[in-house]
């Protein structure tokens, strides 16, 4: 079991395996917190070796933690800016097989919007023929900036971060203290998230077993 953020320790659980670690240590991301090494020591007065064998470790790691999560956003977005122009395409479907009657769906304009309306038409007592007109409508628009609102950008950011901190610590993380600092950069603003958690901090991963080296012997599990 081993960190996977930089903490100081408040409780250890070790189900399985030797904890390497004890409350008011100060642990970084990655170092071991519960072995799956476990030494047997020798008798007092013994010559024998020390003895050891592999099992996997299982536990829980309490922690005191410190995020800082950043995000940004521009102060500035583009928009659609309908240009008035339209054009229009008609077309017929029948059985899988389309014919133009109208107009061209050809378009030259950079930004368009595309617009297609189907018709079905109707059989006598119900049902609908294998047949439908269709209609697709261009738009033209160009693309123009407008300012965004600072403190609606500065909110929406914070909610994110909050989401984001939310995801990291997990069901059982709870933060003790949150603090925000905004700062805008040219068209740029950044917001960034500074907390005080509480969360277990314990993540499994596969160790190598240290006894391959040949040192000491290793007991069966």
């Amino acid at each position: 079991i081993v960190a996977g953020a930089d903490g100081l320790v408040l409780r250890v659980e070790a189900e399985r395996g030797d904890a390497l670690v004890q409350a008011g240590d100060t642990v970084a991301a990655g170092d071991v917190l519960i072995s799956g090494t476990v030494t047997l020591e020798p008798p007092i007065y013994s010559d024998a070796p020390e003895r050891h064998y592999q099992v996997h470790a299982r536990g829980r790691v309490w922690a005191r933690t410190w995020r800082t999560l950043t995000a940004a956003i521009p102060l500035e977005a583009a928009v659609k800016e309908y240009t008035g122009r339209e054009k229009s395409a008609w077309s017929l479907d029948l059985l899988g097989r389309r014919v133009e009657i109208f107009g061209t769906p050809s378009i030259s304009w950079p930004f368009y919007d595309k617009i297609t309306t189907v018709r079905q038409l109707p059989l006598p007592g119900g049902g609908q023929l294998p047949l439908s007109l269709s209609r697709e409508t261009f738009r033209e628009y160009r693309l123009t900036t407008a300012p965004v609102q600072q403190e609606a950008a500065q909110s929406l950011l914070e909610e994110q971060l909050r989401e984001r901190l939310a995801d990291l610590l997990g069901e059982d993380g709870v933060v003790e203290s949150a603090q925000y600092s905004a700062r805008v950069e040219g068209d740029l603003l950044t917001v960034t998230l500074t907390a005080q958690c509480r969360e277990e901090i314990g993540r499994e991963q596969p160790g190598a077993n240290p006894m391959e080296s040949g040192a000491g012997e290793t007991a069966p599990a």
